[in-house]
């Protein structure tokens, strides 16, 4: 399945990395609802991040716990005051690799992360 990010470094995704349904997520946004920005990479956000850390800036993060992202909100001054919401994670969004209750995910072509998020789409990809 090809990959929506495009030139990606050496060893990017990570070999490791899984396609495998994870329910529940946690995923930080911008505002008071789930957008199609808030599924955005940093690349695509032309967010600041370290050139070693490219390969985790072109995928999205995620938390695999409630209190990990609860955490994360405390702890890291570009999250405070921000909310974070449910959902759910399916095997033809992407791969995944998961450290310590986070979780990146190198996004497949064409994939609607609000949709599956918010588990509006069956296994086939239709509403």
């Amino acid at each position: 399945m090809p990959f929506k990010e495009k030139d990606f470094p050496a060893q990017c995704p990570p070999i490791d990395a899984i396609e495998m349904d994870i329910n529940p997520v946690y995923r930080v946004i911008e505002n008071d609802t789930i957008q199609e920005v808030d599924f955005l990479n940093h690349r695509e956000r032309n967010k600041r991040y370290p050139s070693h850390k490219t390969c985790e800036a072109l995928a999205i993060s995620f938390f695999t716990t409630y209190e990990a992202a609860n955490d994360a909100t405390i702890r890291f001054k570009n999250l405070r005051n921000k909310k974070f919401v449910q959902g759910i994670i399916t095997m033809e969004c992407g791969i995944h690799k998961t450290e310590n209750e986070h979780l990146n995910l190198w996004l497949y072509k064409d994939v609607d992360m609000v949709k599956v998020f918010l588990g509006e789409e069956d296994r086939d990809g239709h509403k």
